[in-house]
């Protein structure tokens, strides 16, 4: 029997408020009545020129921008534009006061690798004349204002170009893109660094640098589209672990002279360039440069020429290395960087000489950074310093001292730092009050209230609220996990268990926010099935976010190991509880959390009656190299690892009922996957059900409501 400790989050209730209406599926998934109303397209305007947002009146779309001192607003009605269609809807838009200049983008659409484009204008607000950026009919890519308000760039076909907007001339940067060449952009392989965008403005606005990524060796996955009356293929570059990637090259094109230079590092093309930074002057470049192995990661610093090219910075770890978006240059030529070399992540200034000094310390975890002020001498950071379910806002001085917390308030803060680093807009939630939005000093001292009430619907509902647990191991790990029970609960009943989780290195679903992990449709649906007279139940292995380097590294070698032994542990802890129906428990998850699924069905069998696993990874030598190469090394390498964590090789051992779900449009765990295993299942002949989603991807988008009122239907009759 395991060591329990259980501890109520303050302030937060045991149960749900009992007054309200009853919550139903479709109100969740087929209406807005959840929808945040928080402002569309908030953005700070550069050079002071206050925040500003897309609003709407009576007479249609407007940009509201607001002086965040004297509180004035002024209002730019978008249809008072002239020669702006009618029905063009803005979906964003891109402001620089100080030229004139205003870019609008219209409706975004997706296709189906993933990546977004959309139709944009380009309105010189003095003058009155309006433009497309484009050709007529071309949805752009990664559109970008220059810094001075001159210039914007796009992608379009794999090709970079950029256009001055006083003239409306265009020049192509690039003209070598095609399916096998990305310029400015990355490919499918690459995005698992975790961004699209592969370009960035210098800070005077002369220069580009991007990269260009050679996908011609890389093999192609195909993506079949079975919904005509012969089967369409579409097929893009996927490299499987242990296979050849796209090769990372970086360049700088001169607008003064249209000259392209190459950034040479020296690097070998099988190794990554996943991050690169322009310096406060742009006159140089920060190029990050990742082995292979995932095990090295070096900073070089290189003139915007191409000369001068040197080592700034090492990091290495005995498993893997996280690529951040953490660099931030500062005007004396040194940077901020954070590194887990301590064996937590933590704020680090790199002199120009190269040595690093930090600037936070201790066994707790350093976030993204959130901003600079260097006139007044701070950093401005996440961290998870009093609590792993909780984020706050810190900050440092630049020079080094003690750190200040900014906000005080339990629950999950999110910061947008002005320009000048004065003042930010602030959202917060928790888990059981959806997210205000205000204006705050950079102290921290709220100034403006600009959003109290986001879901104003929210209090007509009968809801059960999130309750969050602390248990420990048979060793002695204390875990984090959380409880949501039916609004009538009563601990001399015996309730039928629902668990979720992910489990990913570094990963977190236990958090105190609105809409905890996956965002608030799934997190109303916990609370749905609460209602239906289920207890909810999740929680966080000893490898996810908050506990330092040395925990995440427990997953090097054998993905999931420690989220499937950390599970069977809580299933002793939900069984220790006297109103928990041992007998009854089920679980869900999906992506990382649907090989958890099948893996607590199988290795862990037979410990769960029942089980849903949603778009499966399965056999990680058949997923892309990035995302798992960091956590196994390659087959080659590992491949005892490989085979025991491929859960084809565990089929015999399902025991309850599972079930089954993927989109075959499914860009990033191919669905593939799904069949493999129920190929797999049906030769060591167990039962179990499936259910596809034709030409969906990954999330399963268009029919949400379907997913979730399947899994409902599921766990009612047969938990």
């Amino acid at each position: 029997m395991l060591l329990l400790a259980l501890c109520l989050l303050p302030g937060l209730a045991r149960a749900g408020d009992g007054a309200g209406k009853p919550l139903n599926l479709e109100t969740i998934f087929a209406s807005d009545t959840f929808t945040a109303r928080l402002p569309a397209a908030l953005q700070w305007l550069p050079a002071g020129g206050g925040y500003a947002r897309l609003g709407e009146t009576g007479g249609g779309q407007v940009i509201v921008r607001r002086d965040p001192v004297t509180g004035e607003e002024s209002i730019l009605p978008l249809g008072d534009i002239p020669g702006l269609p009618a029905d063009f809807r803005v979906s964003d838009f891109q402001w620089h006061p100080g030229s004139g200049f205003l870019l609008l983008k219209g409706p975004a659409s997706t296709d189906w690798q993933g990546y977004e484009s959309a139709l944009w204008y380009v309105y010189q607000v003095a003058d009155e004349r309006l433009r497309l950026l484009g050709e007529p009919g071309q949805a752009l890519q990664l559109v970008k204002l220059s810094p001075d308000g001159r210039h914007a760039g796009f992608v379009f076909a794999n090709n970079l170009l950029v256009v001055e907007l006083a003239s409306g001339e265009r020049r192509r940067v690039t003209r070598d893109g095609n399916q096998d060449i990305f310029n400015g952009i990355f490919d499918y392989g690459s995005t698992e660094f975790g961004w699209v965008d592969g370009w960035r403005w210098s800070p005077d606005s002369k220069r580009l640098a991007f990269w260009r990524m050679d996908a011609t060796a890389v093999p192609r996955y195909p993506l079949i589209d079975e919904l005509h009356s012969y089967s369409r293929v579409r097929d893009f570059h996927y490299p499987n672990t242990g296979e050849v990637h796209a090769v990372n090259t970086v360049h700088v094109f001169d607008l003064r002279t249209a000259e392209t230079t190459a950034i040479d590092i020296g690097h070998d093309p099988d190794d990554y360039l996943p991050q690169l930074h322009w310096d406060s002057t742009g006159e140089h470049l920060y190029v990050q440069h990742l082995t292979r192995d995932h095990k090295t990661l070096r900073l070089w610093r290189a003139g915007a020429d191409g000369e001068g090219i040197e080592l700034l910075h090492t990091d290495t770890d005995p498993a893997w290395l996280d690529i951040t978006d953490d660099l931030r240059p500062l005007a004396d030529g040194s940077v901020l960087w954070t590194s887990e070399a301590s064996g937590w992540r933590h704020l680090y200034r790199i002199n120009v000489d190269g040595k690093a000094r930090p600037l936070t310390r201790g066994e707790w975890t350093v976030g993204n950074v959130i901003g600079v002020d260097e006139v007044g001498g701070w950093a401005y950071f996440y961290a998870k310093r009093e609590s792993l379910i909780d984020q706050h806002v810190y900050r440092v001085p630049l020079s080094g001292g003690p750190v200040e917390r900014l906000t005080t308030e339990a629950g999950w803060h999110r910061w947008q730092l002005s320009p000048d680093g004065l003042y930010a807009l602030a959202t917060h939630s928790d888990a059981r009050t959806p997210p205000t939005l205000a204006l705050r000093a950079a102290d921290g001292e709220t100034l403006t209230m600009l959003v109290d009430d986001a879901v104003p619907r929210f209090g007509a509902y009968a809801m059960a609220h999130t309750e969050f647990v602390t248990f420990r191991t048979d060793d002695g790990i204390e875990l984090n996990g959380f409880f949501i029970k039916p609004a009538d609960f009563n601990p001399s009943k015996k309730y039928p268990v629902i668990a979720y989780g992910y489990g990913n290195a570094g990963s977190q679903v236990v958090v105190n926010r609105w809409g905890t992990q996956r965002g608030p449709t799934q997190d109303l649906w916990h609370r749905y099935l609460a209602q239906e007279g289920y207890v909810v139940f999740a929680m966080d292995n000893r490898t996810t976010a908050g506990r330092g380097k040395v925990a995440k590294n427990l997953t090097y070698g054998e993905y999931g190991k420690w989220a499937v032994l950390d599970y069977i542990e809580g299933v002793d802890y939900l069984k220790s509880l006297p109103w928990v129906d041992g007998d009854r428990i089920g679980f869900w998850g999906w992506s990382g959390g649907g090989y958890l699924a099948a893996a607590l069905m199988t290795k862990a069998a037979p410990l769960f009656k029942v089980a849903v696993s949603v778009a499966p990874v399965i056999d990680l030598t058949r997923y892309q190299a990035v995302g798992v190469e960091r956590w196994m090394g390659t087959p080659e390498e590992n491949p005892d690892g490989y085979a025991r964590v491929n859960l084809m090789n565990y089929a015999d051992r399902l025991q309850g009922k599972l079930l089954l779900m993927h989109g075959t449009g499914d860009e990033n765990v191919k669905f593939s996957f799904t069949l493999q295993f129920a190929d797999a299942l049906i030769r060591a002949n167990r039962q179990f059900d499936m259910l596809v989603y034709p030409n969906q991807r990954h999330g399963i988008a268009d029919h949400r409501l379907h997913v979730f009122t399947t899994m409902t239907r599921y766990f009612r009759e047969h938990l």
